[in-house]
């Protein structure tokens, strides 16, 4: 392209831009670009969860988000922008959120006040993220069962959930609710207080992890314990709606062994996740299909070679799981994988994520948001949540048509020392690298799809 410009002491001169364009189609990716959450979180993403309304709230130990301040709670868009209605203020981490369907949010973590009111470890959020005044817990959840298999040795509560009749379940690492000695697990009533109707004599004798509600008012609590209410239930119990255990239910996963998550099959079978350190695994695959009376089913084949945070069903059957593994059934998967209903790999569903992730939520529309510790996701920048596609996108496997824009209007800045040039380079991906030269000079250049380039004019141009 010829450019004729005009500079203050040098005169007309005739300046050869030539922009080289180079990119990388992304014919495989899963990755819906729809969602841009801009620089997304700068710390980790622990839970996202979806309204009925297609807002996506995001909970953690991040402080900023997109740039802007949002501590440990912000709402976003369905495009992945800030939902600037939405403002919550919690005092630290918010682990675990569940979903009211008045949109009220109950949120457990490791924080002690939101705003400046006094909340331990619990409270009840209004659609605003204001707090919730009328649920009370008192001097909330305190108190440490002393053990640290997680990292982190102080209380916390790490699960919520809200059952069909308003009451609220808590599980975590705690001892104390509001002055009353319950350990790891608690039912509360819509008011925040507790729900002594709730039996569960010693509780778990360890912290939990999860909790699942199942459709005949029982509830799936899985953790590091090996006790509940005084009998063996190893890392999972089967809760009933007094808060006796289901004794038809005894699972065995051993010692040295955590079970983070569980979800209940149509059969009566449930997948779980979570991970083994012992050397003599029971519970070696990190990932398995137990059946009603909590035996393992030996005709699932699933193999995880690391830490799985979390499983989900899709409708089809389908298994997604995330966490800290590396391979699954032997095959390279950071983080983030899908296994046919047999356990099996299924390679259609393939991400490169480059750190753990932490939290699955599949949408009605059947799309997937994650969110952890990563900061790319096939190459896109999406630090802490990303949304994928169930399945590979007919306009993903289209070549892209380059598209170059430089018009003349475009050279801007000119002065007698320096010329600045803009422009567009987008594929139909919106993906492209550019490259500039100037009068011969390469030239730095700043973006990418839209960018600019700044160049030294050469004596006697």
């Amino acid at each position: 392209m010829q450019v004729k410009v005009s500079g203050g002491g040098i005169g007309r001169a005739v300046l050869i831009a030539v922009c080289c364009l180079s990119w990388s189609a992304r014919a495989s990716s899963l990755v819906d670009t729809s969602f841009n959450p801009g620089s997304g979180a700068d710390a980790l993403v622990e839970t996202v969860i979806v309204q009925p309304d297609g807002k996506i709230l995001l909970s953690g130990s991040f402080t900023h988000f997109n740039g802007t301040p949002h501590a440990y709670m912000v709402r976003l868009n369905p495009d992945g922008s800030i939902d600037t209605s939405f403002e919550a203020h919690p005092s630290y981490r918010v682990r675990t959120m569940a979903l009211q369907p008045d949109g009220k949010i109950v949120i457990g973590g490791f924080f002690n006040a939101v705003g400046d009111q006094p909340r331990n470890l619990v409270a009840r959020l209004n659609p605003d993220g204001s707090l919730d005044r009328s649920f009370d817990p008192g001097t909330g959840a305190s108190g440490t069962l002393g053990v640290a298999i997680d990292g982190n040795p102080n209380p916390y509560i790490f699960a919520t959930a809200v059952q069909n009749d308003g009451k609220i379940l808590i599980t975590g690492n705690f001892t104390n609710y509001n002055g009353t000695y319950i350990t790891g697990l608690a039912r509360l009533n819509s008011d925040g207080s507790l729900d002594r109707s709730f039996d569960v004599g010693d509780d778990l004798n360890t912290w939990g992890r999860s909790l699942t509600l199942l459709n005949d008012g029982r509830f799936i609590v899985t953790g590091w314990f090996n006790h509940y209410n005084r009998a063996d239930h190893s890392r999972m119990a089967i809760v009933n709606p007094n808060g006796s255990a289901d004794s038809s239910f005894a699972p065995n996963f051993g010692d040295q062994t955590a079970v983070y998550s569980a979800v209940p099959l149509s059969n009566g079978k449930y997948i779980v996740s979570g991970h083994s350190e012992n050397i003599h695994k029971v519970f070696e695959q990190d990932i398995a299909r137990v059946n009603g009376d909590g035996s393992f089913d030996t005709s699932f084949v699933g193999s995880v070679n690391d830490k799985t945070e979390m499983v989900r069903l899709q409708s089809d059957g389908k298994i997604l799981l995330c966490g800290y593994f590396t391979s699954v059934d032997g095959t390279q998967r950071t983080s983030v994988a899908r296994l046919n209903a047999d356990g099996s790999l299924d390679d259609s569903f393939k991400v490169n994520v480059d750190n753990y992730a932490w939290s699955l939520f599949i949408q009605p529309d059947g799309k997937i948001l994650v969110a952890g510790g990563f900061n790319t996701v096939d190459g896109y920048s999406r630090n802490g949540i990303v949304r994928l596609y169930p399945i590979v996108q007919p306009e993903d496997i289209v070549p892209p048509s380059l598209l170059v824009t430089t018009p003349a209007e475009d050279v801007n800045n000119i002065s007698s020392s320096a010329l600045t040039m803009s422009g567009t380079a987008v594929d139909s991906n919106g993906v492209a690298s550019v490259s500039v030269s100037i009068n011969g000079q390469s030239v730095d250049v700043t973006g990418t799809s839209d960018w600019s380039a700044t160049a030294t004019l050469l004596p006697g141009t």
